[in-house]
């Protein structure tokens, strides 16, 4: 590239514009090297629309989106040793129709379920755009669904739920024949990564690095967890996962938490340091150590142009867990919190991991952590991008486990002795960790092996899911889903 690493986006041969990758984009990059091929992220949602349309007028509305935001024009390619967006001037509307208007009410939402997971399934190439696609199906006389899958690289959960907004508005104008009312778009999506890595974001860059070097010095190798199989040299990410809805009197406490009180302080503030603190007990619990590294997700949407941007944007911060020193279980909460609030002032520059586009480079971390509040846990998966994801939802959790490492047996006693110890460190805030781990109740210690459940067979809800912001719940509709598919 003729303007090296910063700069303008610029054209290429042919009418495109060629731009550096935003952190989002480097972060997915990232974690599908890591996979030994590239490992395929997507998220998908099925929007309804109440609209008398035809198909001509679900085009046309997707045609104006298509317009609107150039993340839906844009692939990603290395060029000259990094990662670049090659925003396209124009695309072919990936567009397929169907019509289920004749089937009974049963048969309906069970083929558009098919049709949901076979949109999903399909493979993108990052180097050809568009890198999403669209199923248009037609329900009734004035009632659409569109399923809209996309990659990562181009595409967050926070992005669907504009694009579900605009398709909305954009149907109602033409079924109205009016125009439509929509914000003015948001800045372009290129341009925006241009800011990302322009000279006036420099300050901020390196006072993130500072700051993320400095907390993650001498940090574990590893997370010491004991595997059931042997880690190999190159991770495949086949997943599975084991569920439970929470035990009796659990979703009150947690409603609660932020009003129970350890001596004369508060317990915490919100949701999400308590069930961080009884993930970081289990992991002090099972693999001996007092150094824990989680990953959580971030929208990336804390400044004012971002709201209303769509591209990728998301990210991952790492928290740093300390569990020494016997803490009472109100004690590591506030370590939680503390840790988790400095971190967040840091969420909008990456962390301090060079990109190799050619070459895979180590996670900083091996676990995660999610929290999908307002909704139920995600829907199942068959790829697990870390080695253990644990998400909550309100009245259920999960465990999303790597099978090359994990057995269905272990996933499913590390899930209950979480839910065990949760249970009893919002019982007892003041109780140590050593009393808690002595004999939670229902721990694996003090009862029989549960048998071995593979999460995807078990009956849920189902819904659209993913990764929510942590700070607190969405409104409205559900988050869309995640799918993790291997090429391999």
């Amino acid at each position: 590239m003729a303007d090296g690493t910063t700069g303008s986006a610029v054209p290429g041969a042919g009418g495109e514009r060629i731009a550096r990758a935003a952190h989002g984009q480097e972060l997915v990059w990232r974690t599908g090297r890591r996979s030994g091929g590239l490992l395929l992220q997507h998220v998908a949602d099925t929007f309804r629309l109440g609209a008398a349309i035809d198909e001509g007028q679900v085009r046309s509305a997707l045609a104006v989106l298509t317009a609107r935001h150039t993340a839906l024009r844009t692939s990603l390619r290395v060029l000259d040793g990094g990662l670049r967006q090659v925003v396209h001037p124009g695309i072919e509307l990936p567009v397929e129709f169907a019509d289920l208007g004749g089937a009974d009410d049963g048969k309906r939402a069970e083929r558009l379920a098919e049709l949901a997971d076979q949109a999903a399934a399909l493979p993108f190439d990052p180097a050809r755009a568009p890198l999403w696609r669209a199923v248009a199906v037609r329900l009734g006389e004035a009632d659409w669904a569109v399923v809209l899958v996309a990659h990562q690289l181009v595409c967050d959960p926070a992005s669907l739920f504009l694009l579900n907004a605009e398709l909305a508005e954009l149907c109602a104008a033409e079924e109205q024949g009016r125009a439509p009312e929509l914000v003015e778009p948001a800045p372009d999506f290129a341009d925006h990564a241009d800011r990302q890595h322009g000279s006036a974001a420099a300050g901020l860059r390196t006072r993130a690095a500072e700051f993320w070097r400095a907390r993650l010095a001498g940090r574990p190798s590893g997370h010491g967890l004991p595997l059931d199989r042997p880690r190999p040299a190159v991770r495949a990410g086949t997943g599975a996962e084991v569920r439970s809805a929470f035990p009796a009197g659990l979703a009150a406490a947690l409603r609660a938490g932020i009003e129970l009180r350890a001596g004369a302080e508060r317990l915490a503030e919100s949701r999400l340091p308590v069930l961080l603190a009884g993930y970081a007990a289990l992991l002090h619990d099972r693999s001996g150590r007092t150094d824990h590294l989680i990953g959580v997700p971030v929208s990336g949407r804390r400044r004012p142009e971002t709201l209303a941007l769509v591209g990728a944007l998301a990210g991952r911060l790492v928290l740093r867990l300390d569990t020494s020193g016997d803490p009472s279980f109100a004690a590591l909460v506030d370590r939680v919190q503390a840790v988790a609030s400095a971190a967040w002032e840091h969420q909008d520059q990456p962390l301090p991991v060079p990109l190799d586009p050619e070459h895979p480079v180590e996670p900083v971390h091996q676990l995660a952590f999610n929290l999908a509040q307002g909704r139920e846990p995600g829907a199942p998966g068959s790829c697990a991008e870390d080695e253990l994801l644990l998400e909550v939802a309100d009245h259920a959790a999960r465990l999303v486990y790597d099978t090359e490492l994990f057995a269905p047996a272990t996933a499913r006693a590390l899930l209950d002795d979480y839910l065990a110890l949760l249970t009893a460190g919002l019982a007892d805030p003041a109780a140590p960790l050593s009393r808690l781990l002595s004999a939670p109740p229902g721990a694996a210690a003090g009862r029989p092996p549960a048998a071995a459940r593979d999460g995807r067979a078990e009956s849920f809800p189902a819904g659209s899911r993913g990764p929510s912001e942590p700070e607190g719940p969405r409104e409205g509709r559900s988050a869309p889903s995640v799918l993790l598919r291997s090429t391999q």
